[in-house]
């Protein structure tokens, strides 16, 4: 069976409770500030010309040689225009 509280004595035992959430909430709030404020402290600087990866490999690679009729070259077949392909596509 529950008992009930005194009203004072209920108004009381919620004000700590109050406190005690606004307190956590707080602390929690200045750790993540404080984290970041790390973080930022730690990490060095960006640099100038900051280029990523995929930037530094492929620069001063040309994509590809265009051949003496303008097309680039390629390894495919030509499509057959009699319709005979095998297909995996799923149509009829």
């Amino acid at each position: 069976m529950v008992r009930q509280l005194n009203p004072k004595a209920r108004d009381a035992a919620q004000r700590r409770v109050n406190k005690i959430t606004v307190g956590v909430i707080a602390a929690s709030i200045a750790g993540t500030l404080g984290i970041g404020a790390g973080i930022a402290v730690a990490t060095p600087p960006p640099k100038h010309n900051n280029k990523t990866d995929y930037g530094q490999k492929s620069k001063g690679k040309p994509a590809s040689t265009p051949t003496k009729n303008g097309s680039t070259p390629s390894n495919d077949k030509p499509e057959s225009s009699s319709g005979d392909e095998q297909t995996t596509s799923g149509g009829s």
